[in-house]
């Protein structure tokens, strides 16, 4: 985060902008959350419809999936603007966080191939891994109480069900999973300087079993759950 800002700054102060972000994006960097939220309420308010403005709004937005969803949405729908490409930096790092590594690919290629000039080349530019693999902490293989986990323990794959900056909006998925009965844990995953909460539920023998268990998921809790292999 703290790359992404100091880089924002470094841009935004050779360019005019009629909706100045400048000061919101000196908070971030400064660690002012709230000092930055008031200040993007009162842009919101003059200028609704400005991309910087957007912009600002999708990096003080806490939860990943719906942040990433407004990044996206000013790199397709306004591939031009100054914050195009930091846009779809911020999108590349959330995919390579989660472990979508060909997705991140893709994302690496077109931040490239479309904003050559781009100084968030230099940040994202790293060799990808070939799958998706979470890596479990050693606190996984402590021994539990309920018999559900002692069972899964040997399990080589779960289901990514979700992920987000704010760690209580992650806990309370977790709490959701383990009040039905389901084994669920939260990881952190930090790249480019984002550091998200990742959520898996359940934990199976094979790819199959997982799939089964996947559908069952998303529909249950509303989700759009992912199969992630789990490695030591």
């Amino acid at each position: 985060m703290r790359l992404l800002i100091i880089t924002l700054l470094f841009i935004t102060s050779t360019i005019f902008s009629q909706a100045n972000i400048v000061p919101a994006l000196k908070d971030i960097e400064k660690g002012d959350l709230i000092g930055a939220r008031i200040k993007l309420g009162t842009l919101l308010g003059k200028y609704p419809k400005d991309t910087s403005v957007k912009f600002l709004d999708a990096v003080l937005t806490e939860d990943g999936v719906e942040a990433m969803n407004k990044y996206t949405q000013i790199f397709t729908q306004h591939p031009k603007n100054r914050y195009a490409d930091a846009a779809l930096y911020r999108t590349f790092s959330y995919y390579y966080s989660l472990g979508v590594y060909k997705k991140a690919d893709g994302l690496l290629s077109k931040l490239k191939n479309e904003y050559p000039n781009s100084p968030y080349i230099k940040a994202a530019d790293r060799t990808l891994p070939s799958e998706d693999v979470y890596y479990k902490s050693k606190e996984e293989y402590e021994p539990v109480s309920k018999p559900i986990r002692e069972v899964v323990a040997e399990k080589q794959y779960s289901i990514q069900a979700g992920a987000f900056l704010n760690k209580t909006n992650a806990e309370n998925l977790k709490k959701k999973f383990e009040k039905d009965g389901y084994y669920s844990s939260i990881f952190p995953k930090e790249v480019g300087g984002s550091l998200l909460n990742v959520v898996i539920v359940g934990k199976f023998g094979n790819r199959e079993e997982a799939k089964k268990q996947l559908g069952v998921i998303n529909k249950k809790y509303k989700l759009n759950g992912r199969i992630i292999t789990v490695s030591q």
